[in-house]
Protein backbone atom coordinates (compact mmCIF):
# COMPACT_ATOMS: atom_id res chain seq x y z
CA UNK A 1 0.00 0.00 0.00
CA UNK A 2 2.91 2.22 0.72
CA UNK A 3 4.05 1.50 -2.68
CA UNK A 4 1.03 2.16 -4.54
CA UNK A 5 0.45 5.39 -2.48
CA UNK A 6 3.89 6.09 -3.29
CA UNK A 7 3.29 5.96 -7.05
CA UNK A 8 0.27 7.91 -6.89
CA UNK A 9 1.60 11.26 -5.03
CA UNK A 10 4.66 11.10 -7.73
CA UNK A 11 2.01 11.05 -10.52
CA UNK A 12 0.14 14.05 -9.15
CA UNK A 13 3.70 15.49 -8.54
CA UNK A 14 4.27 14.77 -11.86
CA UNK A 15 1.07 16.15 -13.62
CA UNK A 16 1.22 19.43 -11.24
CA UNK A 17 5.00 19.62 -12.60
CA UNK A 18 3.89 19.26 -16.33
CA UNK A 19 0.70 21.42 -16.03
CA UNK A 20 2.91 24.10 -14.42
CA UNK A 21 5.23 24.01 -17.60
CA UNK A 22 2.74 24.21 -20.38
CA UNK A 23 2.13 27.11 -21.76
CA UNK A 24 -1.13 29.25 -20.38
CA UNK A 25 -3.69 30.39 -22.40
CA UNK A 26 -3.74 34.50 -22.98
CA UNK A 27 -6.97 36.24 -22.11
CA UNK A 28 -7.62 38.12 -25.22
CA UNK A 29 -11.24 39.90 -26.01
CA UNK A 30 -13.08 37.99 -28.26
CA UNK A 31 -15.26 39.58 -31.39
CA UNK A 32 -17.50 38.33 -34.26
CA UNK A 33 -17.52 38.77 -37.97
CA UNK A 34 -20.71 40.79 -38.24
CA UNK A 35 -22.73 42.09 -41.27
CA UNK A 36 -23.31 45.45 -40.96
CA UNK A 37 -23.06 49.16 -43.10
CA UNK A 38 -19.22 50.27 -42.91
CA UNK A 39 -18.58 54.03 -44.00
CA UNK A 40 -15.35 55.94 -44.96
CA UNK A 41 -15.30 59.09 -43.95
CA UNK A 42 -13.10 62.18 -43.11
CA UNK A 43 -13.51 63.93 -39.74
CA UNK A 44 -13.59 67.63 -39.28
CA UNK A 45 -13.88 71.09 -36.82
CA UNK A 46 -16.21 72.86 -38.69
CA UNK A 47 -18.15 76.28 -38.51
CA UNK A 48 -21.12 77.47 -38.65
CA UNK A 49 -21.74 81.06 -41.01
CA UNK A 50 -23.95 83.13 -42.92
CA UNK A 51 -22.81 82.90 -46.43
CA UNK A 52 -24.76 85.76 -47.71
CA UNK A 53 -23.91 89.37 -45.68
CA UNK A 54 -25.46 92.51 -46.68
CA UNK A 55 -24.38 95.81 -45.94
CA UNK A 56 -26.99 98.58 -45.39
CA UNK A 57 -26.35 101.59 -46.78
CA UNK A 58 -28.56 105.07 -47.05
CA UNK A 59 -29.98 105.19 -50.21
CA UNK A 60 -30.36 109.19 -50.44
CA UNK A 61 -28.62 112.16 -49.03
CA UNK A 62 -30.80 113.24 -45.46
CA UNK A 63 -30.99 112.70 -41.88
CA UNK A 64 -31.69 108.62 -40.27
CA UNK A 65 -33.56 108.41 -37.01
CA UNK A 66 -31.99 106.40 -34.53
CA UNK A 67 -31.68 102.72 -35.52
CA UNK A 68 -34.08 101.00 -32.75
CA UNK A 69 -32.15 97.27 -33.74
CA UNK A 70 -29.19 95.93 -31.92
CA UNK A 71 -26.29 93.64 -33.33
CA UNK A 72 -27.79 89.87 -32.40
CA UNK A 73 -31.89 90.83 -33.17
CA UNK A 74 -33.36 88.89 -35.63
CA UNK A 75 -35.01 90.88 -38.25
CA UNK A 76 -38.08 89.47 -40.47
CA UNK A 77 -38.14 90.40 -44.43
CA UNK A 78 -39.54 93.58 -45.04
CA UNK A 79 -39.56 94.95 -41.50
CA UNK A 80 -38.26 98.76 -41.21
CA UNK A 81 -34.77 98.92 -40.26
CA UNK A 82 -34.18 102.90 -40.42
CA UNK A 83 -36.52 105.74 -40.85
CA UNK A 84 -35.09 109.02 -42.49
CA UNK A 85 -36.45 112.69 -41.94
CA UNK A 86 -39.24 113.20 -45.51
CA UNK A 87 -40.50 116.55 -44.00
CA UNK A 88 -37.96 118.91 -47.29
CA UNK A 89 -38.26 116.04 -50.04
CA UNK A 90 -42.41 115.96 -48.68
CA UNK A 91 -42.18 119.62 -49.55
CA UNK A 92 -40.74 120.16 -52.53
CA UNK A 93 -42.89 116.98 -54.14
CA UNK A 94 -45.96 119.40 -52.63
CA UNK A 95 -44.44 122.18 -54.56
CA UNK A 96 -44.29 120.16 -58.02
CA UNK A 97 -47.62 119.20 -57.80
CA UNK A 98 -49.19 122.74 -57.38
CA UNK A 99 -46.73 123.42 -60.45
CA UNK A 100 -48.13 120.76 -62.18
CA UNK A 101 -51.68 121.80 -61.32
CA UNK A 102 -50.92 125.12 -62.71
CA UNK A 103 -49.78 124.00 -65.95
CA UNK A 104 -52.59 121.87 -66.45
CA UNK A 105 -55.11 124.89 -65.74
CA UNK A 106 -52.95 126.93 -68.70
CA UNK A 107 -52.97 123.65 -70.98
CA UNK A 108 -56.81 124.08 -70.77
CA UNK A 109 -57.00 127.65 -71.50
CA UNK A 110 -55.21 127.44 -74.39
CA UNK A 111 -58.94 128.14 -76.42
CA UNK A 112 -59.12 131.74 -74.80
CA UNK A 113 -55.27 132.63 -74.82
CA UNK A 114 -53.25 133.96 -78.03
CA UNK A 115 -49.72 133.36 -78.56
CA UNK A 116 -47.61 136.84 -77.67
CA UNK A 117 -44.37 137.61 -78.62
CA UNK A 118 -42.65 137.10 -75.14
CA UNK A 119 -43.58 133.60 -75.28
CA UNK A 120 -40.86 133.02 -78.13
CA UNK A 121 -38.41 134.87 -75.46
CA UNK A 122 -39.69 132.51 -73.27
CA UNK A 123 -39.72 129.37 -74.63
CA UNK A 124 -35.81 130.14 -76.02
CA UNK A 125 -34.97 130.16 -72.43
CA UNK A 126 -36.43 127.43 -71.74
CA UNK A 127 -34.60 125.58 -74.60
CA UNK A 128 -31.63 127.21 -73.17
CA UNK A 129 -31.93 125.81 -69.01
CA UNK A 130 -33.18 122.29 -70.08
CA UNK A 131 -29.59 122.30 -72.46
CA UNK A 132 -27.92 123.23 -70.23
CA UNK A 133 -29.83 120.99 -67.38
CA UNK A 134 -28.58 118.08 -69.88
CA UNK A 135 -25.03 118.91 -69.85
CA UNK A 136 -25.01 119.45 -66.15
CA UNK A 137 -26.67 116.30 -65.93
CA UNK A 138 -24.40 114.21 -68.43
CA UNK A 139 -21.27 115.44 -66.79
CA UNK A 140 -22.52 114.37 -62.92
CA UNK A 141 -23.19 110.78 -64.98
CA UNK A 142 -19.96 110.51 -66.31
CA UNK A 143 -18.11 111.37 -63.07
CA UNK A 144 -20.47 109.02 -61.73
CA UNK A 145 -19.82 106.27 -64.06
CA UNK A 146 -16.05 106.83 -64.05
CA UNK A 147 -15.79 105.90 -60.31
CA UNK A 148 -18.25 103.38 -60.74
CA UNK A 149 -16.35 101.51 -62.80
CA UNK A 150 -13.35 102.19 -60.42
CA UNK A 151 -15.28 100.53 -57.62
CA UNK A 152 -16.55 97.44 -59.56
CA UNK A 153 -12.71 96.77 -60.35
CA UNK A 154 -12.26 96.98 -56.91
CA UNK A 155 -14.80 95.13 -55.51
CA UNK A 156 -13.89 92.47 -58.32
CA UNK A 157 -10.63 92.12 -57.16
CA UNK A 158 -11.41 92.18 -53.67
CA UNK A 159 -13.44 89.48 -53.93
CA UNK A 160 -10.63 87.63 -56.01
CA UNK A 161 -7.89 88.00 -53.47
CA UNK A 162 -10.27 86.82 -50.97
CA UNK A 163 -11.06 83.82 -52.42
CA UNK A 164 -7.88 83.48 -52.45
CA UNK A 165 -7.02 83.82 -49.11
CA UNK A 166 -4.74 87.07 -49.58
CA UNK A 167 -7.19 89.81 -48.68
CA UNK A 168 -9.81 89.75 -45.31
CA UNK A 169 -13.08 90.21 -45.58
CA UNK A 170 -13.01 93.65 -44.42
CA UNK A 171 -11.54 94.68 -47.01
CA UNK A 172 -14.10 92.77 -49.31
CA UNK A 173 -16.74 94.75 -46.95
CA UNK A 174 -15.02 98.57 -47.60
CA UNK A 175 -14.89 97.24 -51.32
CA UNK A 176 -18.95 96.07 -51.30
CA UNK A 177 -19.90 99.03 -49.92
CA UNK A 178 -18.03 101.50 -52.25
CA UNK A 179 -19.37 99.68 -54.96
CA UNK A 180 -22.95 99.25 -54.11
CA UNK A 181 -23.20 102.81 -52.90
CA UNK A 182 -21.90 104.32 -56.54
CA UNK A 183 -23.99 101.88 -58.30
CA UNK A 184 -26.89 103.65 -56.72
CA UNK A 185 -25.37 106.97 -57.49
CA UNK A 186 -25.68 105.92 -61.39
CA UNK A 187 -28.94 105.19 -61.16
CA UNK A 188 -30.44 108.35 -59.79
CA UNK A 189 -27.83 109.68 -62.25
CA UNK A 190 -29.22 108.01 -65.04
CA UNK A 191 -32.72 108.97 -64.35
CA UNK A 192 -31.86 112.45 -63.76
CA UNK A 193 -30.07 112.42 -67.39
CA UNK A 194 -33.38 110.92 -69.03
CA UNK A 195 -35.51 113.16 -67.26
CA UNK A 196 -33.05 116.44 -68.01
CA UNK A 197 -33.00 115.01 -71.85
CA UNK A 198 -36.66 114.93 -72.39
CA UNK A 199 -37.17 118.03 -70.84
CA UNK A 200 -34.55 119.64 -73.58
CA UNK A 201 -36.62 117.62 -76.31
CA UNK A 202 -39.73 119.12 -75.25
CA UNK A 203 -38.88 122.39 -74.95
CA UNK A 204 -37.14 122.54 -78.17
CA UNK A 205 -40.16 121.58 -79.65
CA UNK A 206 -42.06 123.64 -77.90
CA UNK A 207 -39.87 126.66 -79.00
CA UNK A 208 -40.49 125.15 -82.18
CA UNK A 209 -44.08 125.34 -82.16
CA UNK A 210 -44.24 129.07 -80.83
CA UNK A 211 -41.72 130.30 -83.39
CA UNK A 212 -44.13 128.37 -86.41
CA UNK A 213 -47.40 129.55 -84.47
CA UNK A 214 -47.00 132.77 -83.56
CA UNK A 215 -50.88 133.68 -84.57
CA UNK A 216 -51.53 130.26 -83.67
CA UNK A 217 -52.12 129.52 -80.14
CA UNK A 218 -52.59 125.79 -80.08
CA UNK A 219 -48.93 125.72 -79.79
CA UNK A 220 -49.59 126.40 -75.95
CA UNK A 221 -51.52 122.88 -75.64
CA UNK A 222 -48.20 121.63 -76.32
CA UNK A 223 -45.75 124.08 -74.35
CA UNK A 224 -48.04 123.11 -71.44
CA UNK A 225 -48.15 119.92 -71.69
CA UNK A 226 -44.48 119.70 -72.16
CA UNK A 227 -43.84 121.82 -69.00
CA UNK A 228 -46.43 119.28 -67.34
CA UNK A 229 -43.97 116.55 -67.99
CA UNK A 230 -40.90 117.70 -67.57
CA UNK A 231 -42.79 118.78 -63.86
CA UNK A 232 -43.81 114.93 -63.88
CA UNK A 233 -40.71 113.48 -64.42
CA UNK A 234 -38.80 115.92 -61.23
CA UNK A 235 -41.93 114.71 -59.34
CA UNK A 236 -40.89 110.92 -60.06
CA UNK A 237 -37.00 111.42 -59.23
CA UNK A 238 -38.00 112.42 -55.77
CA UNK A 239 -40.81 110.33 -54.91
CA UNK A 240 -38.62 107.28 -55.55
CA UNK A 241 -35.98 108.64 -52.90
CA UNK A 242 -39.20 109.30 -50.71
CA UNK A 243 -40.02 105.72 -51.25
CA UNK A 244 -36.34 104.77 -50.14
CA UNK A 245 -36.27 106.86 -47.20
CA UNK A 246 -38.12 104.00 -45.31
CA UNK A 247 -35.12 101.12 -45.21
CA UNK A 248 -36.83 97.88 -44.94
CA UNK A 249 -34.65 94.63 -44.50
CA UNK A 250 -33.87 92.52 -47.69
CA UNK A 251 -33.66 88.96 -46.09
CA UNK A 252 -34.74 87.14 -42.60
CA UNK A 253 -31.60 87.54 -40.60
CA UNK A 254 -29.63 88.64 -37.31
CA UNK A 255 -27.90 92.28 -37.30
CA UNK A 256 -24.50 91.55 -37.19
CA UNK A 257 -22.78 94.86 -37.61
CA UNK A 258 -24.47 98.56 -36.64
CA UNK A 259 -22.69 101.65 -37.69
CA UNK A 260 -24.65 104.56 -36.33
CA UNK A 261 -25.98 105.08 -32.75
CA UNK A 262 -27.52 108.63 -33.00
CA UNK A 263 -29.67 110.21 -35.40
CA UNK A 264 -27.46 111.92 -37.70
CA UNK A 265 -27.33 113.76 -41.16
CA UNK A 266 -26.19 111.02 -43.94
CA UNK A 267 -24.89 111.43 -48.05
CA UNK A 268 -26.27 108.90 -49.96
CA UNK A 269 -24.05 105.47 -49.73
CA UNK A 270 -23.07 105.88 -46.24
CA UNK A 271 -23.49 102.21 -44.47
CA UNK A 272 -26.04 101.63 -41.57
CA UNK A 273 -25.44 98.30 -40.24
CA UNK A 274 -24.91 95.10 -41.51
CA UNK A 275 -26.80 91.87 -41.40
CA UNK A 276 -27.40 88.67 -42.44
CA UNK A 277 -29.32 85.71 -44.37
CA UNK A 278 -30.53 83.09 -42.05
CA UNK A 279 -31.29 80.72 -45.28
CA UNK A 280 -27.83 80.97 -46.41
CA UNK A 281 -26.36 79.58 -42.93
CA UNK A 282 -23.89 76.92 -43.96
CA UNK A 283 -20.79 75.02 -42.74
CA UNK A 284 -16.95 75.96 -43.21
CA UNK A 285 -14.54 73.23 -42.75
CA UNK A 286 -10.72 73.14 -44.27
CA UNK A 287 -9.42 69.76 -45.23
CA UNK A 288 -6.23 68.51 -45.80
CA UNK A 289 -5.68 68.57 -49.16
CA UNK A 290 -4.31 65.32 -49.78
CA UNK A 291 -7.61 63.99 -48.46
CA UNK A 292 -10.03 66.37 -50.33
CA UNK A 293 -9.72 64.15 -53.52
CA UNK A 294 -11.63 62.16 -51.77
CA UNK A 295 -15.05 64.03 -51.58
CA UNK A 296 -16.96 65.19 -54.71
CA UNK A 297 -20.24 67.79 -54.37
CA UNK A 298 -22.79 66.10 -52.67
CA UNK A 299 -20.96 63.54 -50.80
CA UNK A 300 -23.76 62.85 -47.18
CA UNK A 301 -22.17 64.63 -44.13
CA UNK A 302 -22.82 64.10 -40.01
CA UNK A 303 -22.95 67.07 -37.86
CA UNK A 304 -22.44 66.93 -34.59
CA UNK A 305 -20.49 67.89 -31.33
CA UNK A 306 -21.46 69.75 -28.42
CA UNK A 307 -23.16 72.62 -29.74
CA UNK A 308 -26.24 70.02 -30.76
CA UNK A 309 -26.31 68.34 -27.04
CA UNK A 310 -25.40 64.51 -28.53
CA UNK A 311 -27.95 65.22 -32.08
CA UNK A 312 -26.40 64.32 -35.11
CA UNK A 313 -28.17 66.03 -38.50
CA UNK A 314 -27.26 65.18 -41.55
CA UNK A 315 -26.02 67.82 -44.60
CA UNK A 316 -24.05 67.49 -48.17
CA UNK A 317 -21.11 68.77 -49.57
CA UNK A 318 -21.95 71.86 -51.11
CA UNK A 319 -19.01 73.51 -52.53
CA UNK A 320 -15.39 72.52 -52.65
CA UNK A 321 -13.08 75.74 -53.29
CA UNK A 322 -10.53 75.41 -56.20
CA UNK A 323 -7.45 76.29 -54.73
CA UNK A 324 -5.53 75.61 -51.29
CA UNK A 325 -4.01 77.45 -48.54
CA UNK A 326 -1.56 77.56 -45.80
CA UNK A 327 -2.80 76.87 -42.27
CA UNK A 328 -0.26 76.46 -38.93
CA UNK A 329 -2.11 73.36 -36.89
CA UNK A 330 -2.54 74.00 -33.16
CA UNK A 331 0.95 71.83 -32.96
CA UNK A 332 2.84 74.34 -35.12
CA UNK A 333 2.72 72.16 -38.19
CA UNK A 334 2.31 73.95 -41.44
CA UNK A 335 -0.23 72.38 -43.55
CA UNK A 336 -2.32 72.43 -46.91
CA UNK A 337 -5.70 72.51 -46.49
CA UNK A 338 -8.68 73.47 -49.22
CA UNK A 339 -11.64 75.15 -47.54
CA UNK A 340 -14.87 73.13 -48.06
CA UNK A 341 -19.08 73.96 -47.49
CA UNK A 342 -21.28 72.15 -46.41
CA UNK A 343 -25.34 72.67 -46.66
CA UNK A 344 -27.82 71.74 -44.02
CA UNK A 345 -31.74 72.15 -42.91
CA UNK A 346 -30.55 75.78 -40.41
CA UNK A 347 -34.33 75.94 -39.75
CA UNK A 348 -34.81 72.66 -37.88
CA UNK A 349 -31.98 73.64 -35.53
CA UNK A 350 -30.61 76.57 -33.32
CA UNK A 351 -27.52 76.47 -34.54
CA UNK A 352 -25.74 80.48 -34.47
CA UNK A 353 -23.22 81.36 -36.92
CA UNK A 354 -19.64 81.47 -35.43
CA UNK A 355 -20.67 78.21 -33.66
CA UNK A 356 -18.29 75.34 -33.62
CA UNK A 357 -19.08 71.88 -34.43
CA UNK A 358 -18.03 68.74 -35.70
CA UNK A 359 -18.22 67.40 -39.32
CA UNK A 360 -18.09 63.40 -41.01
CA UNK A 361 -17.83 63.76 -44.52
CA UNK A 362 -18.75 60.58 -45.78
CA UNK A 363 -16.37 59.43 -48.96
CA UNK A 364 -17.67 56.06 -49.77
CA UNK A 365 -20.38 53.55 -48.07
CA UNK A 366 -20.81 49.78 -48.32
CA UNK A 367 -24.10 48.24 -46.73
CA UNK A 368 -24.92 44.87 -45.62
CA UNK A 369 -21.28 43.49 -45.81
CA UNK A 370 -19.16 41.63 -43.39
CA UNK A 371 -17.02 43.44 -41.56
CA UNK A 372 -14.58 43.21 -38.14
CA UNK A 373 -13.21 45.94 -35.56
CA UNK A 374 -10.69 48.16 -37.35
CA UNK A 375 -8.41 47.53 -34.15
CA UNK A 376 -8.84 43.19 -34.92
CA UNK A 377 -6.93 44.13 -38.39
CA UNK A 378 -3.38 44.48 -38.95
CA UNK A 379 -0.51 44.16 -41.85
CA UNK A 380 2.31 41.99 -42.37
CA UNK A 381 4.19 40.95 -45.34
CA UNK A 382 2.13 43.66 -46.86
CA UNK A 383 -1.10 41.68 -46.93
CA UNK A 384 -3.87 42.04 -44.44
CA UNK A 385 -4.60 39.49 -41.18
CA UNK A 386 -6.67 38.72 -38.01
CA UNK A 387 -6.76 36.13 -35.46
CA UNK A 388 -9.60 33.72 -35.62
CA UNK A 389 -10.25 31.81 -32.87
CA UNK A 390 -10.60 28.36 -33.50
CA UNK A 391 -10.58 24.94 -31.16
CA UNK A 392 -9.90 27.46 -28.42
CA UNK A 393 -6.60 28.82 -30.43
CA UNK A 394 -5.61 32.42 -32.79
CA UNK A 395 -4.94 31.02 -36.03
CA UNK A 396 -3.50 33.60 -38.16
CA UNK A 397 -5.86 34.01 -41.44
CA UNK A 398 -5.85 36.30 -44.68
CA UNK A 399 -7.94 38.46 -45.02
CA UNK A 400 -9.21 41.02 -48.18
CA UNK A 401 -10.13 44.65 -46.20
CA UNK A 402 -12.38 46.90 -48.52
CA UNK A 403 -13.88 50.25 -47.09
CA UNK A 404 -12.33 51.24 -43.55
CA UNK A 405 -12.91 53.45 -40.60
CA UNK A 406 -11.84 54.02 -37.28
CA UNK A 407 -13.91 51.50 -36.26
CA UNK A 408 -14.78 49.11 -38.78
CA UNK A 409 -13.29 47.33 -41.69
CA UNK A 410 -15.04 45.66 -44.29
CA UNK A 411 -14.10 42.05 -45.45
CA UNK A 412 -14.30 41.06 -48.81
CA UNK A 413 -13.79 37.54 -48.52
CA UNK A 414 -12.32 34.62 -46.33
CA UNK A 415 -14.61 34.53 -43.32
CA UNK A 416 -18.40 34.62 -42.54
CA UNK A 417 -20.46 36.50 -40.48
CA UNK A 418 -20.68 34.47 -36.49
CA UNK A 419 -17.01 33.66 -37.36
CA UNK A 420 -15.13 34.29 -33.83
CA UNK A 421 -11.82 36.68 -33.64
CA UNK A 422 -9.72 38.06 -31.65
CA UNK A 423 -11.00 41.73 -30.98
CA UNK A 424 -7.63 43.94 -30.12
CA UNK A 425 -4.43 41.54 -30.95
CA UNK A 426 -1.55 41.29 -28.48
CA UNK A 427 2.23 42.16 -29.24
CA UNK A 428 2.68 38.46 -27.74
CA UNK A 429 -0.36 36.84 -29.33
CA UNK A 430 1.68 34.17 -32.58
CA UNK A 431 -0.16 32.03 -34.90
CA UNK A 432 -1.44 28.51 -32.52
CA UNK A 433 -1.65 30.10 -29.25
CA UNK A 434 -4.06 29.11 -27.07
CA UNK A 435 -6.53 31.78 -26.14
CA UNK A 436 -9.54 32.14 -23.28
CA UNK A 437 -11.95 35.49 -23.61
CA UNK A 438 -11.04 38.09 -21.10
Amino acid sequence: MKRILGGLILAVLAAVAVYTLMPQPLPVEFGQVEQRTVREYITEEAKVRLADEYVIDAPVSGTAFDIAWDVGDVVQAGEVLVKMDTDAITQQILGLEARIRQSRAQESSVDILKPKVEDLSSASVRVKEASDAVQMTEKEKRIVGINFEEAQKEYTRAKKLVGEGVASQSMLDEAERAFKGLEQQMASAEIAAAAARKSQELAQLAASRVEGSVDDNEYMREVYAAEVAYLEAQKAILQSDLNKMEIKAPVTGPVLEKYMETQRVLIAGTPLLKMGDLNSMDIECDVLSEEVTRITVGDPVDIYGKALQGATIPGKVKRIYPSAFRKISSLGIEQQRVKVLIEFDAQATQLLTGTRVDVRIITAEAADVLAVPERATFRRDNAWYVFTVQGGRAVLSPIEVGLKNDEWAQLEDHLQAGDTIVAEPKNDLVDGMRVVPL
